[in-house]
């Protein structure tokens, strides 16, 4: 279903009974995204998965930045009648998890990060991301969406995807090409890492439980999870053998038992 919200409309799907668990897909996600993985949860939870700007049947937006979707999204858990949640964000989806939850404390009663960041420290390092952005953005413009695909289907945080069964490299793919250019183009600009708040100085004072998730392959963010561990108060890092960024996918039952584990706790 289609939620408004400031004259913005989201796609949002909402099933089942129980406790409410809220899943934010990645750049070039969408609300499918954890499909697999969801079929081995054991216990029985109100999934929310929400489209986000720029992505699947929300699409195109403009330029929303990080603020204005987590206002939008408090939103639209307001108009659902939710006043607490867990909240699940894998990569993108994880930095604007952990960003509501920074803004709106209120609202969420344990966050799931997986393969995600803080954002960036310095503002010489969030002007070198938000110029790598926009050539990122120019380059969906000009060559269109199948190129930019077959381009980032390739780039090194991937790698562990040529493990992947050709049925799910399909579906991955044809998840990737259901967006419009203009929809990432936008993403990229609103919410990429180095437009988005640093919470790196405040991950010390986040007073609730964080399960943090990543893959034994994914060097790069296994080192910026094992610093966020070291800042958080209440924190639990699983690392996943035999994967790398996209741990849902690539090792989905071992996934699914680390969240109902973390969810029963």
């Amino acid at each position: 279903m289609k939620i408004n919200s400031r004259g913005r409309d989201y796609w949002v799907e909402d099933h089942g009974d129980g406790p409410v668990l809220v899943l934010l897909h990645g750049f070039t996600g969408s609300a499918s995204t954890f499909d697999v993985m969801l079929d081995h949860l054991s216990a029985d939870y109100r999934l929310i998965k929400i489209d986000l700007p720029g992505h699947g049947k929300t699409g195109p937006l403009g330029v929303v930045t990080m603020e204005k979707f987590c206002h939008d999204f408090k939103r639209l858990l307001d108009q659902l009648d939710i006043e607490e949640i867990t909240l699940l964000g894998y990569s993108l989806g994880g930095r604007a998890a952990l960003s509501f939850t920074m803004l709106y404390p209120e609202y969420v009663k344990q966050l799931i990060l997986e393969s995600s960041s803080p954002g960036l420290e310095t503002t010489e390092e969030q002007l070198t991301r938000q110029a790598k952005d926009k050539g990122l953005s120019e380059m969906i413009q000009r060559d269109g969406l199948e190129a930019f695909v077959s381009y980032w289907e390739k780039i090194p945080l991937f790698e562990s995807h040529q493990a992947l069964s050709q049925d799910v490299k399909r579906t991955l793919r044809e998840e990737r090409m259901s967006h419009s250019p203009e929809g990432l183009s936008d993403s990229l600009l609103g919410m990429g890492t180095g437009h988005q708040p640093s919470w790196w100085g405040q991950l010390s004072v986040l007073k609730l439980p964080v399960l943090l998730i990543t893959g034994g392959w994914d060097e790069k963010f296994r080192k910026i999870n094992q610093r966020m561990s070291e800042l958080l108060p209440e924190v639990v890092w699983r690392e996943v053998e035999g994967a790398g960024h996209t741990v849902h996918l690539e090792k989905p039952i071992i996934f699914a038992k680390i969240v109902d584990d973390f969810m029963i706790e």
